[in-house]
């Protein structure tokens, strides 16, 4: 099942608006609703001494107080009871003592009930003390009566519901703005992604070539992907080309050293037909099999180096014994080309390598060594330890490489007239140094050349000693 990051983000979004938006009009509207519960005791208050004022000391009465309203000052609609201290009722409003009986208005400071088919929202303020306006008296106590007091709340609900509409409403409305918004900045952000991704579908084997526009490589989060999948198209277009270009090398070295066996069967088929014309040409076509023979195998060897797995290699294998036992091998061939072989050992030096793979090395660069040096010169193999690393340099005394030639020799099938050519009998197919460097890269290592024209060569060789912890069965 595919998966969105569009939609992921959108959704997420959504959430995280969605819980912001409920939190912010939730905290609003309990906010208001304090306000106005705030405002609707403020004015209880205010009514309930209004009508504490209107309370006078009569001493003829049985309770020394008298209520005595003016006309048009008391709200309608509201419903009240005054008692004195004894519970004795002083005044009420009509239907207030039957709506007010049982109504536990002292249980906490406000409460809202329903009486005959009514909202109220009331209050019990008790011992408000009654003002005397007599000043004859002023050192007597003052009389204190309890009020209990409701007010219709039809209109603060409805104003509540309003309040609490609107604020939904206006979250509703700000979260799909939200999301709007949102979806247009996820899209607009996802463009340049989508325009990455058609310009690197449109690399082909064909076309390598990738463009990446400046509005893609101006997005911070996709610069690092941009100039990855650059670097990833140069890197796969100079791996084919190497690749067409070794085929297409193989292929004519192939040809020609068919083109050579054929030549050679057609002439003895078309000389005297005598033993001595079919030895000859029959030795002259066993000499073009060794040779095609041999470039199969270097062609096959540098296939195999090149895409072999690295963590085969687990032996931990000492550097001057392979390069001692290349020497061995090439014991002889040097001698035949009156070249000494002279080796200098730097010490104990274990590499991480597989099972022959450094000799075949130091067998390669040997051999190039030997064929292009003069005759009574010497090659001088040496190791030097450089921290974790271990640099072997080959140099011989030979004709030297030119400097613009440099940059060219490990190519495969490259062969520089002045030293690589078949007419000075080498017969080399330009594929030893091409394998050299093969080897040399898959243990991690790196190689360098340095030579001088009509002095000699040296190949520098840095390999990466083993690692003490690493458990490796030393040969």
């Amino acid at each position: 099942m595919s998966r969105s990051i569009q939609k992921n983000i959108l959704v997420l979004l959504l959430i995280a608006q969605g819980i912001l938006t409920a939190g912010c009009a939730t905290a609003l509207v309990i906010y208001v609703k304090r306000q106005r519960f705030a405002v609707f005791d403020a004015e209880i208050v205010r009514r309930v001494n209004a009508l504490v004022s209107m309370i006078q000391v009569d001493d003829s009465g049985a309770s020394g107080l008298e209520f005595s309203p003016e006309e048009g000052t008391l709200p309608a609609g509201d419903l009240f009871v005054i008692r004195d201290l004894k519970g004795a009722v002083i005044a009420s409003s009509p239907y207030g003592i039957e709506s007010l009986e049982g109504t536990p208005l002292d249980s906490a400071r406000d409460l809202a009930f329903v009486a005959r088919g009514q909202a109220y929202r009331g209050r019990l303020a008790r011992a408000i003390p009654v003002v005397d306006q007599d000043e004859e008296k002023p050192n007597q106590p003052l009389p204190q009566v309890d009020v209990s007091y409701a007010i219709p709340s039809a209109g603060f609900d409805a104003t509540s519901r309003s309040i609490a509409s609107a604020a939904i409403a206006g979250s509703l409305f700000w979260l799909a703005s939200s999301c709007l918004i949102a979806w247009f900045s996820v899209f607009r952000g996802m463009l340049p992604l989508g325009e990455l991704a058609e310009q690197a579908s449109a690399v082909t084997e064909r076309s390598w070539s990738l463009s990446v526009s400046p509005r893609v490589k101006e997005v911070s989060e996709l610069r690092p992907l941009a100039l990855a999948f650059e670097a990833l198209i140069l890197r796969l277009s100079a791996a084919f080309e190497r690749e067409r270009t070794f085929v297409s090398d193989a292929a004519h070295e192939l040809k020609t050293v068919v083109a050579i066996q054929k030549s050679s069967v057609q002439v003895a088929l078309q000389g005297p037909e005598t033993a001595s014309n079919y030895r000859e040409a029959l030795e002259r076509a066993s000499e073009d099999i060794d040779r095609l023979n041999a470039l199969v195998h270097r062609m096959l060897s540098l296939a195999v180096i090149e895409g072999s797995d690295r963590t085969r290699m687990n032996d931990a294998v000492l550097l001057d014994e392979s390069i001692l036992a290349a020497c061995d091998q090439l014991r002889m061939v040097a001698t035949s080309h009156r070249v000494t072989l002279d080796v200098r050992a730097a010490g104990t030096c274990f590499i991480k390598s597989e099972e022959d793979l450094l000799q075949t090395l130091w067998v390669t660069l040997l051999e190039n060594a030997i064929r292009y040096s003069t005759p009574d010169s010497s090659i001088t193999t040496s190791t030097t330890l450089e921290g974790r690393s271990c640099v072997v340099a080959i140099q011989d005394h030979g004709m030297g490489i030119t400097e613009e030639l440099l940059p060219h020799i490990f190519e495969r099938f490259y062969r520089a007239d002045s030293s690589r050519s078949r007419d000075n009998g080498s017969g080399g197919f330009g594929l030893g140094l091409s394998i050299a460097k093969a080897i040399v890269e898959r243990h991690n290592g790196r190689i360098q050349v340095m030579s001088r024209l009509g002095l000699g060569t040296t190949f520098f060789v840095t390999l990466p000693l083993c690692e003490p912890a690493e458990p490796l069965n030393p040969r």
